[in-house]
């Protein structure tokens, strides 16, 4: 097959299909972003160059022939999370001491909370230790990630309405991946708006009072002193990917009420596809020690977070992709790369009696896919699908049709048998329990083999590498934005936003932020950045600490902050910049590829 022209949107979903000019402007726009991701994962991720340089065996679609034939491989996993199980749960190794209840882990999921008597309870603390195993004897920490369903990290998550009596009457299941919403958003903040409101809408009866109406303000990133901040780039105002519609596992709809919450689009700070593919690249690597054991491995290659369904479900499987006898493999991820919900069985599913209900109706009609498609054909296979479902967002609800016919249940009413015992939908956790979530990863024969490395070490020191860009006030804006959520920690929202090329022009001139590891200062003199072209110049201007989850990360970390000007020539290419920092006195560390694109 050739190689692929550009990336494809999530699940080939076109959402400016009745704009042709601006959907060919997003379509270009997402694929240069899921260009820099690629070239991202072929580096080994951001951060891996902290440690000594092993070669990924991830290649790249639109540089690399793919053979026709060969068939893309699903990797699915649980969206429940398993880090509640693992620190809460009983029958677990290594043991934790808190053994609760599935009723209090289920009410953790949906509300961030379980009640004890008349006692509300967060999460508990976890250990800081997590290899070889979870050691409970070392220090504990604040459990995490952070953020308003910051523990719904399986790369799903969930916003349930309920009615009056407490029963859940619509859960929103979604998974699409931040990026392209930023992206969207940079492209018709409108078309963002529009979305929401058909999307949160979707399914619901002609003047049901769960009707929602988001305005495009609602979706504005503002300021201390509440106006809306400016994207430079755009001129419009930037996008608060926590707004009232799109935070929290809490949905409030209905008379006498005012509407908040929803799921939009993934807020939990690992839960992003450029995490995603960085994880899937770093995860091609071939360590010594072998790919048997998914914790063992995530361990040895430092990528990931420990005891996720995900994570260490999704390096194993591409790990042993790559390792196939008698030779091995390069992988990348399928296009249109993404994360995407499976339809669940829904033989253990069960309704009420009632004589309203329409002949043959079984719960399977109560999950509707409001984004993204059932099936994909494979491009490399024509009349062959994808093995899987490529859904963005789904709503589990009574279908209209039934309510309109005089249904008196409501999901809450539907019973899942587990275990023998048919049990009422009390919470979405349920529900995730039947589903999975998958991304489609394609394997084509190595051309070389690679070879196999020890065991990721210490980090080297004194390797100053960018991790995230941006335009300065965007960056003072996101990082001052400070929020408490549940587990007691307050939260910057710069950790929600996206790890993209920042994107400049021709003659620009510009201010940046970019947030690095290991960068110092001597006296006055800061360190300096280039690109290679030698067509960007930057004049550094002061250097501060932070801290934030940067996207991607589970947990909060301590970075510097380097901030610069800059003027791009008026003749540069156009295209993705690597850019390198170079510490006073010390030659450059390593480029991070893909951190700015000139148009």
């Amino acid at each position: 097959m050739p190689k692929l022209a550009r990336f494809s949107t999530p699940a080939l979903i076109q959402d400016l299909a009745d704009q042709p000019a601006l959907q060919d402007q997003l379509n270009t726009l997402w694929s240069n972003n899921v260009q820099a991701f690629t070239q991202q994962a072929i580096f080994g991720n951001p951060w891996n160059a902290l440690y000594a340089s092993d070669q990924t065996s991830y290649y790249n679609p639109t540089t690399t022939d793919m053979p026709v034939g060969n068939l893309a491989v699903a990797v699915p996993w649980v969206p429940f999370p398993n880090r509640l199980m693992q620190y809460c749960a009983p029958n677990q190794y290594p043991a934790n001491p808190n053994n609760l209840p599935m009723d209090d882990l289920y009410q953790l999921a949906d509300f961030g909370s379980y009640t004890n008597g008349t006692t509300s309870i967060s999460f508990p603390q976890i250990p800081s230790v997590l290899c070889p195993n979870a050691d409970w004897t070392s220090p504990l920490k604040a459990y995490g990630p952070y953020g308003p369903r910051g523990w719904l990290d399986e790369y799903c998550e969930w916003s349930v309405t309920r009615n009056a009596s407490g029963k859940i009457t619509r859960i929103d299941f979604v998974c699409e991946n931040p990026e392209y919403w930023y992206s969207l958003w940079r492209v018709s903040p409108s078309t963002v708006a529009q979305i929401y409101t058909d999307t949160l809408n979707s399914g619901l009866p002609a003047g049901s009072p769960n009707m929602v109406s988001v305005q495009e303000s609602d979706l504005y990133l503002y300021d201390a002193n509440n106006n809306p901040v400016i994207d430079p780039s755009t001129g419009r105002p930037a996008y608060n990917p926590l707004n009232r519609w799109n935070s929290g596992t809490v949905s409030t709809r209905g008379s006498g009420v005012t509407p908040t919450g929803g799921a939009m689009h993934l807020t939990s700070t690992p839960n992003t596809l450029q995490t995603e593919m960085g994880l899937a690249g770093a995860a091609t690597v071939l360590r010594k020690q072998g790919n048997v054991s998914s914790q063992a491995l995530i361990c040895c290659s430092q990528y990931g977070q420990e005891y996720r369904n995900s994570d260490p479900t999704i390096g194993q499987s591409v790990n042993q992709a790559v390792d196939t006898s008698p030779t091995q493999s390069i992988v990348a991820l399928a296009d249109p790369a993404g994360l995407y919900i499976q339809t669940p069985d829904f033989s253990n599913y069960a309704l009420p009696e009632d004589p309203n209900l329409p002949k043959g109706a079984t719960a399977a009609d109560c999950w509707q896919i409001v984004r993204g498609q059932s099936v994909i054909e494979d491009p490399l296979n024509p009349g062959t699908n994808y093995p899987g479902n490529f859904i963005l967002h789904v709503a589990f609800q009574l279908p209209a049709a039934w309510i309109e016919a005089g249904v008196s249940f409501t999901v809450g009413d539907i019973t899942i048998r587990s275990l023998g015992v048919a049990s009422p939908i009390t919470y979405a956790g349920q529900i995730a329990q039947t589903m999975h979530i998958a991304l489609f990863a394609r394997p084509i024969p190595a051309p070389t083999q690679a070879s196999a490395y020890p065991c990721l070490a210490s980090p080297k020191s004194n390797t100053v590498q960018p991790v995230q860009v941006m335009d300065q006030s965007l960056w003072d804006a996101y990082y001052q934005n400070q929020f408490e959520t549940p587990t007691g920690v307050t939260m910057s929202l710069a950790s929600n936003t996206v790890i993209v090329p920042m994107q400049l022009t021709r003659g620009q001139t510009f201010t940046a932020a970019i947030v690095c590891l290991d960068a110092f200062a001597q006296g006055s003199t800061l360190p300096t950045v280039s690109v290679q072209e030698g067509d960007i110049e930057f004049n550094s201007i002061s250097l501060n600490t932070v801290t934030y989850a940067a996207p991607g990360n589970s947990y909060p970390s301590s970075f510097l902050v380097l901030s610069v000007s800059g003027t791009v020539s008026k003749t540069a290419n156009t295209g993705l910049r690597n850019i390198a920092i170079a510490n006073p006195g010390q030659a450059p560390g390593p480029s991070a590829p893909a951190m700015l694109f000139v148009s």
